[in-house]
């Protein structure tokens, strides 16, 4: 599930978009709320949540700040911005910042899911992504290591067989065979 996290200092505000949307039957898991930035980013730092929605003009610390910082934190978070304010300065320092969408309010609950969506599907891709490229790196490390193991195997055959064709080399010539060579028998250097 996409885990979202909400950041409204407006109760009535926050309370309707809360409880407005079913969200576990639309595909998320709602993992809580707060009235400003300040409050919220020890929450969100915890939850890491995927999509984090948060309103631009807030006591103690605003939802652009909130943005830098746990973008700072959490690189692939995906922040939805909900400004009452048309203001392209705003809009301006949200793309700096990285958001995902920067909606005007009032935003019905019905649009706000259509950009959640979208966003949840990019998560969705994201982390199937990830996950193979983690399968893939996998399976590199572990054939890299039978590689290894082939070629050492390997290495050493050769060299117990060389050891081996010296040994029969001297025994048929009749020169000297080194104590350490004399201890070994045929079988066991050609295993």
């Amino acid at each position: 599930m996409v885990k979202v996290y909400l950041v409204e200092d407006e109760i009535i505000i926050r309370q309707s978009i809360k409880n407005s949307i079913d969200w576990e039957k639309e595909g998320y898991e709602f993992v809580g709320d707060a009235s400003d930035g300040e409050l919220a980013l020890p929450v969100i730092l915890k939850e890491k949540p995927d999509i984090l929605i948060t309103d631009i003009r807030m006591p103690f610390m605003d939802g652009l700040e909130l943005s830098r910082m746990v973008k700072a934190e959490l690189p692939d978070i995906k922040i939805v911005i909900l400004s009452g304010y048309d203001d392209f300065e705003y809009a301006k320092q949200a793309i700096k910042i990285g958001v995902a969408e920067y909606l005007l309010k009032p935003v019905s609950s019905a649009v706000l899911l259509e950009h959640l969506s979208e966003i949840a599907e990019t998560v969705r891709d994201e982390r199937e992504d990830l996950a193979l490229k983690k399968a893939t790196e996998k399976e590199h490390r572990f054939s890299k290591e039978l590689l290894l193991r082939d070629r050492t195997a390997a290495t050493v055959r050769h060299l117990q067989l060389e050891r081996a064709l010296t040994v029969s080399a001297l025994r048929r010539h009749g020169r000297f065979i080194p104590q350490s060579l004399r201890r070994l028998k045929l079988q066991d250097v050609v295993k």
